[in-house]
C-alpha cells in the first residue's frame, strides 16, 4: 500500500490527543496541532511566529531563549531527548503542569525542535491527594499505636502476658492484607501514565476502605484491653433478649424460636449492656452459621446457683480444633471474620465471673452456653 506521506503527517498532526509544537533555532513557533491551540487557548494565527517563550510563565519565559543561545554553542541539552516536568502558562494567564519530551530535526540544513506537551494536572492532584492520604495515615497510625501500647499495657497488668504471642501474630495477619492492597494502590498511583479519572477514585476508595479496616482491628483491641467494670442491674432475660433481638438481621430462611418468656426467664445481675453485646455476638454468629437456613433457638434456666443461657443453631458446626480456639482473639472461622466478638464476649463474661462453654457437630450444628452466677452468689 502506498501512503501520501504528508498527508499522513498532517493527519497524525490533526487527531493527536497530545499537543505538538515546532520550533526553529531561535526558538520562533513554525506549527502547531489542535491539540496545542486547545490546551493553550491561543489561535493557530496567535501562537504562528510567536517565540515559544509564550507558552511559559516566569522565569521559563525568560530563559528559554538563554537556554536554546547555550545548546547552539556548547551542544549540551537538558531537555532534548529527556522529557520532563515544567509548568505551561494559558492564554488567560492561568498555569498548569505539563510534561515535556523534546526531540531535535534537521529539515533542509537547519535545526528544527518539535516539543510534545501533556497536561498532568490530573496526575498532579492526584499525587497530592495520594501524600495527603498518607500523612493522615501515618497519623492515624501513630495515634493508634499509642493506644495499642496502652492496651498492652493493661493486657500485662491483667497477666495476658501468655496470650500475647497468638495476639500479636493475629494482629499481623489482619493487617498485613490491608497493609498489602495500600501499598499496590500507592505504587499505581506514583507509577500510573495519566490514569483515568474512574482508576483514580477506585484506588483512592480502597486506601480509605483498607485504611478503616486497619482502624477497626487496633480500635476491637483496644476496647477489650479497657473494658470498664460491669455496672450491674437486676435485668430478666427475657427482656435482654427483646430488646437484643431486633438489632440483629435475621435472613428470611432462619427460623427464631424463643423459648425464654416471662414467665419462666431467670433473673440476672449483670451491666445490661455489656451482657446485651455477648448475646448480640453469639446470636450473629448462630446465624451466620446457617447460609442455607436453618433454626436458631434461644433458652435460658437456673440450675444450682447458676443461671445458664443456651443460643443452639442447626448449622454447619465447628470442627473440634477450631472449637478449641474460638474464643482467643483475631481467630475467627469466618471468611471475613475479624474474630473479636467471642474475645470480647469471653472478657465480659469474666467480669462477671461468668463462663462460655461450646459444643458442636459438622453438619449438625452448635451449642453455645453462658453461665452467669445467679444474684445471690455472686462474690
Amino acid at each position: 500500500m502506498t501512503y501520501v506521506y504528508p498527508a499522513l503527517l498532517e493527519a497524525i498532526l490533526d487527531t493527536a490527543v497530545d499537543a505538538i509544537i515546532v520550533i526553529n533555532e531561535g526558538g520562533i513557533i513554525q506549527t502547531v496541532n489542535p491539540a496545542t491551540t486547545k490546551l493553550f487557548g491561543y489561535s493557530d494565527a496567535e501562537l504562528l511566529g510567536q517565540n515559544v517563550n509564550i507558552l511559559m510563565p516566569a522565569p521559563y519565559h525568560q530563559e528559554h531563549d538563554g537556554y536554546l543561545k547555550n545548546y547552539r554553542e556548547t551542544g549540551q541539552a537538558k531537555i532534548i531527548g529527556i522529557g520532563r516536568e515544567v509548568i505551561g502558562r494559558r492564554k488567560d494567564g492561568s498555569t498548569f503542569p505539563m510534561h515535556l519530551a523534546v526531540s531535535e530535526m534537521d529539515i533542509g540544513g537547519s535545526k528544527m525542535f518539535a516539543g510534545i506537551v501533556r497536561d498532568i494536572s490530573d496526575l498532579k492532584q492526584a499525587q497530592q491527594l495520594l501524600t495527603d492520604i498518607n500523612q493522615q495515615l501515618e497519623q492515624r497510625v501513630q495515634q493508634r499505636t499509642i493506644e495499642l501500647r496502652n492496651a498492652q499495657a493493661e493486657l500485662l497488668k491483667a497477666e495476658k502476658l501468655a496470650t500475647l504471642g497468638k495476639v500479636s501474630g493475629g494482629i499481623a495477619h489482619e493487617i498485613r492484607n490491608p497493609l498489602n492492597a495500600l501499598r499496590t494502590s500507592t505504587y499505581y498511583l506514583q507509577h500510573a501514565h495519566q490514569p483515568t479519572p474512574e482508576k483514580l477514585q477506585e484506588h483512592l476508595e480502597r486506601i480509605d476502605r483498607q485504611v478503616a479496616l486497619i482502624n477497626s482491628v487496633v480500635t476491637a483491641l483496644s476496647d477489650i484491653a479497657r473494658l470498664p467494670e460491669p455496672e450491674r442491674e437486676t435485668c430478666r432475660l427475657d427482656q435482654l433478649i427483646a430488646n437484643v433481638m431486633p438489632t440483629v438481621t435475621m435472613p428470611a430462611n432462619v427460623t427464631v424460636i424463643n423459648q425464654v418468656n416471662a414467665e419462666t426467664a431467670p433473673v440476672v445481675s449483670v451491666d445490661p449492656d455489656q451482657l446485651a453485646i455477648v448475646l448480640r455476638n453469639l446470636i450473629r454468629n448462630a446465624r451466620d452459621a446457617m447460609p442455607e437456613g436453618g433454626t436458631l433457638t434461644l433458652s435460658a434456666e437456673r440450675t444450682s446457683g447458676q443461671v445458664r443461657v443456651v443460643v443452639r443453631d442447626t448449622g454447619v458446626g465447628i470442627a473440634g480444633e477450631e472449637l478449641r480456639q474460638i474464643v482467643e482473639p483475631l481467630y475467627s472461622t469466618k471468611a471475613r471474620g475479624m474474630g473479636l466478638g467471642l474475645a470480647i464476649s469471653k472478657a465480659i463474661l469474666d467480669k462477671h465471673h461468668g463462663r462460655l462453654e461450646f459444643n458442636s457437630e459438622i453438619g449438625v450444628g452448635t451449642t453455645c452456653e453462658v453461665h452467669l452466677p445467679a444474684a445471690e452468689n455472686l462474690p
